[in-house]
């Protein structure tokens, strides 16, 4: 038995945030708020003792809400026709009968009048929204007109239930909105800290080499470009060539590396020679390293002069030489590098071909070594 009523509650209650998308989540905060603000004013109308009617009619608004809830949660398919019929029933059946049999105007069920109008903003979409917001305010309408050319219709309450049921409406009313309006709000902000949590994976993958977490050669090209003026300058970013210079590397003699002991571990040695490029720059003063292809990577510094720039490079290199691995102890890596001074070399295209030649020059120098561009 105990373990029915918690799959019972499993299904009528299962978490908002377990549901696909936030229109989901809104219709199942609004049920949820429904089901407890029914049970309080049915709560409610037998301390009042307000008559059985009144009774009836709040009993038939809770289970019509449950019902609703059980098959949204049973059978998800109709979650939108689910919305339609929970608005519908309210608006133009059940509300209607418990103004009818709650004291009608002078009671406080036209307060949930006014609730089940804002549900037809809050659940419906597009032009049927909108038809069922003016269906359900003639019925509104409607409901005071015949209430005062019929008064018999009404079932009398006294003036004390009278305004105990204003008072109990009133609160009742006051918490069902503050509840759905701020559950809703913290839905939407969840919903949007996932969204962005995305857009910046999003953002990552396609700025970013999958393989050794560097930035890749089209994140490399945007940032150049507009360090050289060749593409507009973001709000965000300020980069100018002053003060930058642009460092070429490549791992030397890869692809004997690759041959001899694996692709595997060729990645490996990729994926560690990055972290030690990583390190090197300080990315909050516009620094980066990114993998131009292959084996070769390109860093992008800021530096006070020349000398300052080559130190930090020539660090890199040495730290890169240093590297080992256990299940290959006698491994060494090096890498050959080229470096120039972005301020000397006012076009990109030109300066990416001579730090290439730098690097090429390094190579033709035994390799392991760093060459440094003349001044201009």
């Amino acid at each position: 038995m105990s373990n029915c009523f918690q799959k019972i509650i499993r299904v009528l209650f299962r978490s908002w945030y377990e549901l696909d998308t936030l229109e989901e989540r809104i219709y199942h905060i609004v049920l949820d708020v429904a089901v407890f603000i029914s049970v309080i004013t049915v709560i409610a109308d037998l301390i009042m003792r307000v008559p059985g009617s009144a009774v009836f009619s709040s009993v038939m608004v809770l289970a019509f809400i449950i019902l609703l809830q059980f098959v949204t949660m049973r059978y998800p398919r109709y979650s939108k026709t689910c919305r339609f019929v929970l608005v519908l029933g309210l608006n133009l059946v059940l509300f209607p009968g418990s103004f009818y049999s709650s004291g009608g105007i002078y009671s406080g069920i036209v307060l949930f009048y006014l609730l089940g109008v804002a549900m037809c903003a809050i659940l419906l979409r597009g032009n049927l929204g909108g038809i069922i917001f003016v269906v359900s305010l003639l019925m509104m309408e409607l409901s005071i007109t015949l209430s005062t050319v019929f008064p018999n219709l009404v079932r009398a309450m006294s003036p004390a239930q009278h305004r105990q049921s204003v008072k109990v409406t009133l609160l009742l009313s006051a918490m069902a909105l503050y509840s759905i309006v701020l559950l809703i709000l913290r839905s939407y902000n969840i919903e949007r800290t996932q969204n962005e949590e995305l857009m910046q994976k999003l953002r990552e993958l396609s700025t970013k080499d999958t393989l050794c977490g560097l930035y890749n050669r089209r994140e490399l090209f945007r940032r150049l470009e507009i360090m050289y003026g060749a593409a507009p300058q973001p709000r965000t970013e300020t980069l100018t060539r002053a003060d930058h210079f642009i460092a070429m590397f490549d791992v030397d003699d890869f692809k004997e590396l690759n041959d001899s002991y694996g692709h595997s571990f060729g990645d490996r040695v990729l994926v560690d020679v990055s972290r030690v490029l990583n390190e090197m720059v300080r990315p909050e003063a516009g620094e980066l390293s990114a993998r131009y292809g292959g084996e070769e990577f390109v860093s992008v510094l800021t530096a006070a002069n020349r000398e300052e720039a080559f130190t930090r490079v020539d660090r890199a290199r040495e730290k890169i030489a240093a590297l080992s691995w256990e299940e290959h102890p006698a491994v060494r890596v090096s890498i050959s590098g080229g470096l120039l001074s972005c301020a000397d070399h006012p076009d990109l295209t030109q300066a990416m071909h001579d730090v290439d030649v730098l690097l090429y020059k390094a190579k033709a120098a035994n390799k392991n070594r760093i060459c440094v561009a003349e001044t201009a």
